[in-house]
């Protein structure tokens, strides 16, 4: 099936930002990982209060908009909103499409996680998801009991819906090219960029492999 144009461009690196309460550390990373390629950004935390939260992700939104790389909130559509940040990606219980639709407007980056589900697959591209992740690939260290989505389930979500496709879920430079193989083109990461003694150079590791493949399809 014949992908469709998007109004955003759902390919490269993207970079999920690790939990870290030291901000000026957060920014650091956050920046490395723009400088050696990353063409999404998504602001992620699960261990700061609603307050610490906003006030990373203000700081995260300046250096994404000096870059102009887009901005994507985890989990939290209110905060999306309030930032004015390119978008949201929802999980399983973080609100629904819909109503992410009808706070932001149509023009934000409204991912969805679809874990290894085809029907939910299917439900999101149906209400204009702007992409959908699909996951974990391998097993993931930030979420060890996660469902595997198979490299087999991925070639298949590939070739029978048009709706663009984020992998995640325990990347590395090692496996990626099982998927990339595969024609996927938008490979989401945290701990095997953010653990890295160099975050800009494994950075441009994980965009090398990942443009070659866009430059060759």
């Amino acid at each position: 099936m014949e992908r469709m144009e998007k109004l955003h461009n759902i390919k490269g690196l993207y970079a999920i930002t690790p939990d870290e309460r030291n901000l000026s550390i957060l920014k650091s990373k956050v920046e490395s990982s723009i400088k050696g390629g990353a063409k999404l950004v998504q602001y992620r935390s699960k261990i700061l209060s609603k307050n610490d939260q906003k006030q990373q992700a203000e700081e995260i939104k300046k250096i994404c908009n000096y870059y102009k790389i887009p901005l994507i909130i985890n989990d939290d559509i209110e905060l999306c909103s309030i930032l004015d940040a390119d978008g949201v990606h929802l999980g399983e219980n973080d609100g629904n499409l819909e109503k992410a639709r009808l706070i932001l407007g149509p023009a934000k980056i409204v991912g969805v996680s679809c874990y290894n589900l085809i029907d939910r697959v299917q439900i999101s591209q149906d209400m204009g998801a702007t992409y959908i992740a699909l996951g974990a690939c391998f097993h993931s260290a930030t979420k060890p009991n996660a469902p595997i989505a198979s490299v087999d389930l991925i070639a298949s979500v590939l070739k029978d819906f048009q709706v663009p496709l984020v992998a995640i879920g325990g990347i590395t430079l090692e496996n990626i090219d099982l998927i990339i193989n595969e024609g996927v083109e938008c490979c989401a990461v945290i701990n095997s960029l953010f653990k890295s003694r160099d975050i800009e150079g494994t950075a441009k590791l994980f965009s090398s492999l990942l443009e070659k493949r866009n430059y060759d399809r």
